[in-house]
């Protein structure tokens, strides 16, 4: 199916992708804030980039629901991978 020019299964693997990465450094964060410490520099920039991206991914879950598509995520994909966009 396709919504104007996104294809709803390339938007899974996005927002799959994007809610992977913010899971990865905010745990990261969390951790270090557990530990008395802080994020780096690069670390707090990936952080808030990892935000942005998933931010932006539940802008366009939610106007793809507004068009009246459902879109089902589910369990992560094995064609998944990091970098995969």
């Amino acid at each position: 199916m396709d919504i104007g020019s996104m294809d709803v299964e390339d938007f899974q693997h996005r927002w799959r992708q994007s809610r992977r990465a913010w899971d990865q450094v905010n745990q990261r964060k969390l951790a270090a804030e557990a530990a008395g410490g802080q994020l780096t520099g690069q670390e707090l920039a990936d952080w808030h980039a990892a935000k942005a991206a998933f931010e932006e991914c539940e802008r366009l879950w939610d106007q793809i629901f507004q068009a009246g598509v459902v879109v089902v995520v589910g369990g992560d994909d094995e064609d998944d991978e990091p970098g995969l966009a």
